[in-house]
């Protein structure tokens, strides 16, 4: 017999449970319309992958329960399956309430049975779960968590459940000593104590448990949509639609003609995903502890934008019902976030590789900074004048006396030859702007040329012919001139007939392999690291090991282009390994590695608060112990060198900076005459 068996228990019962599943669906709904009516964005491709996505980011909580976030791994999982299994309990508990003949322990008992423990373990683990979480939140809390009383709310009503499912199982198994007691032994032991009481005093306790569990169930459930635990309910959509393009890919303005909005300017010029992600956010503040403007003392926070996104959405769905036009909003979303957070973002990465449940920061950030550039005009000067000399001579280079060219004639008159790509060659070697126009990364495109040349690369190069990749006008916000930039150089690329591409940038290396094809440009695209290390494989660059490199520590920053964005993370390694020199890890490395600084387009603008990205990741490789430092990436060449001459214990340490190529060609013994790398080319021996 349940509580509900009579007209009384009944009746309350399906009040209860009635207004509580009508108000719940009234709040899903309005939310749901709320987003399904925001900008479209097709997230329908791959269905079967994107369902067995859902095995391990979901169901296996990986993300959650990385190792170095071991402690609230182990609370989430414990809830997070407590949940999972325990709905079988709560589905044949209202089921129960309806009915006890329809119950799933009454018809499909040989199957619900042999549950009955791990479901009762699980409730143990679940309130083992509360309790460091509750622990961890008053004792040591991190600092990157928001401790809130909504948080304390959820536990509250979590330890409820679990509680008042326990005692309800209990006083039922000391009232009517039912078969299947035994199948339930954590209330099975709890019912002792209920065991010397009178049959009228149990039943009113089992009835009084009975409605508490019924009611803290669906007060929990109805608090959800309005709590920052809505990812409850939301986590699931999240990652089945999570982009399953690299995480340093934007998507383009599709036709400036008839687009409304240049970039994000209201809530309701945000895709449907882009708000989701919003009511996904856990507020668990690991993409802000990774993020490296908000590190080194910038406004910028991951977390709060996306948060500030869905407070702006609560309050306009609470002014306007379910539609996200509504009223016309007296500030833009830019404005409501703020000018320098959106300026702070280096694109880098980390935040997105950071967050538990696949938050696309970076992407709704870049949004935001399209429309300050392309409908306000509102930038920081240095990105002015950056898009100024990308319009006016086709780099980003102030002040460069080089041409694109020089560097062709000094190896010209050093006895080397470059070939200049005709369509013949297999690849052509894109230089770009920094391989050609700043003097320090013009030693770096020397040495990549010769070891092509050694390795029996076929190759060649454009010269003057050759422009901007476009990448700095995309991530400063421009997107139009990176289309006009991007296509010109695809047209080329076509007219020319190339099919194979070798970059040493690794912006150049996205942006032409992940981003080009938005605009009809498919080119097979590798990174000079990667060439290198196939070469040294194949044994046509034949490297030894008994060189001066030998004597040397080098540790290597992994580019947040390479390594996070493009999961390029051996190659370099293997490469640098080949020389004989004794590598070492920095603290931050492979997918973890912190940004020099200069991604986003932040090459070319200035920092206004806060310590410079450079110097601390400079600090990081001196704390390794590293003579040498490896990089790939102009950007980071450049930051670095700023950096060694900025921080005193790199100079202290003679803390010298070189490009995995420059460390390739000192260890590489050449099969024909070849310019060899000056002195100041190659580390000290």
């Amino acid at each position: 017999m349940t509580p509900t068996s009579g007209p009384v228990g009944k009746s309350l019962y399906m009040a209860i449970a009635l207004g509580a599943f009508l108000f719940f669906g009234y709040s899903i709904s309005k939310r749901a319309r709320f987003v399904a009516k925001a900008r479209s964005d097709n997230r329908l491709d791959k269905p079967i992958l994107r369902t067995l996505d859902l095995l391990p980011w979901v169901v296996g909580n990986l993300r959650v329960a990385r190792p170095r976030f071991w402690y609230s791994g182990i609370l989430h999982t414990f809830i997070l399956w407590g949940f999972i299994v325990l709905q079988v309990r709560t589905f044949n508990f209202l089921l129960e309430g309806v009915s006890e003949r329809i119950t799933l322990q009454k018809l499909g008992g040989w199957l619900y049975r042999p549950l009955m423990p791990v479901m009762d373990l699980f409730n143990l683990l679940v309130l083992v779960g509360v309790g460091m979480a509750a622990a961890r939140r008053l004792l040591f809390p991190p600092k990157r968590l928001t401790v809130t009383k909504d948080g304390y709310i959820i536990l509250g009503f979590t330890t409820a459940m679990m509680v008042t499912d326990i005692m309800a199982n209990a006083t039922k198994i000391a009232l009517e000593r039912p078969g299947w007691g035994p199948w339930s032994p954590v209330a099975l032991v709890v019912s002792w104590t209920f065991r010397g009481l009178g049959g009228g005093l149990v039943k009113g306790l089992h009835a009084t448990f009975w409605f508490l569990h019924l009611i803290s169930f669906l007060g929990f459930l109805n608090y959800l949509p309005y709590s920052k635990h809505s990812h409850v309910l939301t986590v699931i959509p999240n990652v089945l639609f999570k982009s399953r393009k690299p995480s340093g890919v934007l998507e383009p303005i599709q036709d400036f003609e008839t687009a409304e909005s240049f970039g994000v300017g209201k809530l309701h010029d945000l895709s449907w995903k882009q708000l989701l992600d919003s009511y996904t956010c856990t507020e668990c503040g690991r993409c802000t502890a990774a993020c490296p403007a908000n590190a080194t003392g910038k406004l910028l926070s991951p977390q709060k934008i996306i948060m500030d996104i869905r407070h702006l959405a609560e309050d306009e769905l609470s002014d306007t019902g379910a539609s996200p036009e509504g009223k016309e909003p007296s500030t833009t979303l830019p404005q409501d976030v703020g000018f320098e957070p959106i300026w702070d973002c280096v694109t880098c990465g980390a935040c997105m590789y950071e967050c538990p449940v696949f938050i696309e920061h970076v992407p709704t950030i870049m949004d935001m900074r399209r429309y300050l550039v392309m409908e306000d005009a509102d930038m920081p000067e240095t990105a002015q004048a950056t898009l100024t000399q990308l319009e006016q001579r086709g780099h980003p280079w102030r002040g460069t006396q080089l041409t694109r060219t020089d560097w062709i004639d000094q190896l010209k008159g050093e006895g080397f030859e470059v070939p200049m790509y005709d369509g013949s060659q297999e690849y052509l070697f894109w230089v770009g702007c920094s391989g050609a126009l700043q003097e320090r990364n013009v030693k770096v495109t020397k040495s990549i040329v010769r070891l092509l040349a050694e390795g029996g690369i076929s190759f060649g190069v454009l010269g003057d012919q050759e422009s901007c990749s476009g990448d700095p006008a995309r991530r400063l916000g421009n997107e139009y001139m990176y289309q006009m930039q991007a296509q010109a150089n695809i047209d080329q690329f076509k007219e020319k007939s190339v099919q194979k591409v070798i970059t040493n940038c690794p912006h150049c290396f996205n942006i032409m392999k992940h981003e080009y094809p938005q605009l009809d440009g498919h080119f097979d695209v590798s990174h000079h690291s990667e060439v290198l290390d196939s070469l040294i494989a194949q044994g046509k660059l034949r490297t030894e090991k008994t060189n001066g490199l030998s004597q040397k520590t080098v540790t290597y920053h992994d580019p947040c282009y390479m390594a996070r964005h493009n999961d390029v993370l051996e190659e370099p390694r293997r490469a640098i390994a080949a020389t004989g020199a004794d590598m070492v890890e920095m603290g931050r490395c492979r997918k973890q590695t912190f940004c020099c600084g200069a991604g986003g387009s932040h090459m070319w603008m200035e920092d206004n608060r806060g310590e410079r990205m450079s110097h601390v990741r400079t600090a990081e490789a001196v704390d390794s112990g590293a003579d040498v430092v490896a990089v790939s990436c102009p950007f980071c060449m450049q930051m670095f060198e700023e950096g060694v001459g900025s921080v005193d214990a790199a100079a202290e340490r003679g803390l010298q900076v070189f490009d995995i190529a420059e460390l390739v060609e000192r260890s590489t013994t050449y099969s024909k005459p070849a310019s060899p790398a000056s002195p100041e080319d190659t580390p000290d021996t």
